[in-house]
């Protein structure tokens, strides 16, 4: 490859998502999801497609408070409206019909649209309340040609009751073959929707920032308290993060999916902070980690040493994508190049076959390499065949193309389950146990950033989109 090509191609898409209107990129936008489902929508025999934004879930069957509404993925990918019962109606070569009410509700607020750019792709139906779009909805499923006759359309939404009231026989509730044929179309992202995953990416670096600052100052703080600032930091209400915040000091940066925040404010002199958090635009996610360590020390310092390892281990995997590439060979990739920090760190003078064969690079990194990104932060599209047995929690089995975007988050974890495992089996003589009981003290490394890829190169929305370095 051309480096000098590929740094054109970087400008160039760097530009074009940087200078061009949202309201010329969101046209642009439908414009190809009208092409791709009306191409779907014939080669699975349907007329039609309704998407139906959703209801409020309720938060348990013995109350009757609600969560907030979470929209289809497929009403999103369309329309960035947070709105309850909206409905859209897609027909190939006619314009989408944008189905929704706005009663007289002196009980809960209406839900603003972030930004009004999407107005003009719809024909609008605006009714008076819910009765109104029942009816409304049985006249749009009407046949053109018959009047007494419904069109071949098929329902995508996940309540299923109100799609067979609405007359959709079962067979038309998220047919599988459409289902999987419209998260094809997600698949390979729009300059639209990388301007959005962009923009996620910035809000998130500014709550990144703020909880790192935090961290450094000298001042007691719990995990809680540092959650609390990247929400004040990033302007988001909890349930409007793409999903929950991890907020990791110390040893618990050792649980994958650590969420129990301590309320204990504390002044330690040497501590870790992992913390995986971030942020939505207009129903596109974002999905950053860093560690950060301070203090002072040998383990300190080695600890340190092991950020900045699997920072260059991220770093060369990110340099590694290219279209073609299986994303399953990356994985193994980052578990070789995780074999040889180990052996630098001296956590182990195992040779890198045998850290690879033994499997313990699996048990300092047993999480897969990454995952689709995109409206769902675990998007759809790239895990259409299992992983190899060892690569059990690999998301992402897909060939690499241009258009995808996923995460790359590889680490490196001291997590005693799995050590105690590790300390059985013959490998276990070549590794430090000494070292590794003192790293433990600060559970663990992440590091992960949101890489879309070209047709030459890759577009870094993480780090294109920080303030300043990460």
């Amino acid at each position: 490859m051309d480096d000098r090509s590929t740094d054109r191609d970087l400008r160039a898409a760097t530009a074009r998502l940087t200078d061009a209107s949202l309201d010329d990129l969101y046209t642009e936008h439908l414009a190809t999801l009208q092409d791709a489902y009306g191409a779907a929508l014939e080669e699975q025999g349907f007329d039609a497609v309704l998407i139906h934004a959703g209801t409020p879930a309720k938060r348990h069957e013995f109350d009757d408070a609600y969560w907030p509404l979470c929209p289809t993925p497929a009403f999103t990918h369309w329309v960035p409206w947070h709105k309850d019962d909206a409905a859209l109606l897609i027909q190939p070569g006619k314009r989408p019909r944008l189905i929704f009410s706005d009663p007289d509700d002196f009980w809960h607020s209406a839900a603003a649209p972030e930004s009004e750019h999407f107005w003009g792709g719809f024909d609008e139906v605006e009714l008076d309340d819910a009765a109104a779009v029942d009816a409304g909805i049985g006249r749009e499923l009407r046949s053109s040609d018959r009047a007494d006759a419904r069109m071949r359309a098929a329902f995508i939404g996940a309540d299923g009751d109100r799609a067979r009231a609405w007359g959709f026989a079962e067979e038309t509730v998220n047919p599988a073959g459409l289902t999987a044929a419209l998260e094809r179309v997600r698949v390979r992202k729009t300059a639209y929707e990388l301007r959005c995953l962009g923009e996620a990416s910035r809000r998130a670096a500014i709550g990144h920032q703020a909880v790192h600052e935090a961290f450094l100052a000298d001042e007691a703080f719990s995990e809680f308290d540092l959650h609390l600032r990247y929400l004040a930091a990033t302007g988001q209400d909890d349930a409007e993060t793409p999903y929950k915040n991890i907020v990791a000091l110390d040893e618990n940066a050792a649980v994958l999916h650590h969420l129990r925040y301590t309320r204990e404010r504390a002044r330690t002199k040497n501590r870790s902070l992992l913390i995986d958090a971030g942020a939505t635009y207009l129903g596109y996610a974002s999905d950053i980690t860093r560690t950060y360590v301070k203090g002072s020390g040998r383990v300190v310092e080695v600890f340190g040493a092991l950020i900045a390892a699997v920072e260059s281990l991220q770093a060369e995997v990110c340099a590694r994508i290219q279209p073609g590439l299986a994303y399953e060979a990356l994985h193994d990739q980052s578990h070789e190049l995780l074999a040889e920090q180990l052996r630098t760190l001296e956590i182990s003078d195992a040779s890198v076959e045998e850290l690879l064969e033994s499997g313990a690079t699996r048990v300092f990194l047993p999480h897969g390499l990454g995952h689709s990104l995109g409206i769902q932060v675990h998007d759809v599209g790239c895990r259409l065949s299992p992983p190899r047995p060892e690569n059990r929690y690999l998301r992402n089995t897909s060939v690499i193309e241009a258009g995808q975007v996923f995460t790359i988050e590889p680490g490196c974890y001291f997590i005693e389950s799995l050590l105690a495992d590790l300390r059985k089996r013959p490998v276990a003589e070549r590794i430090d146990w000494e070292l590794v009981a003192e790293l433990s003290a600060f559970g663990g490394v992440r590091i992960e950033d949101n890489l879309a890829v070209l047709e030459r190169g890759t577009l870094n929305l993480t780090r294109d989109n920080w303030p300043s370095a990460p």
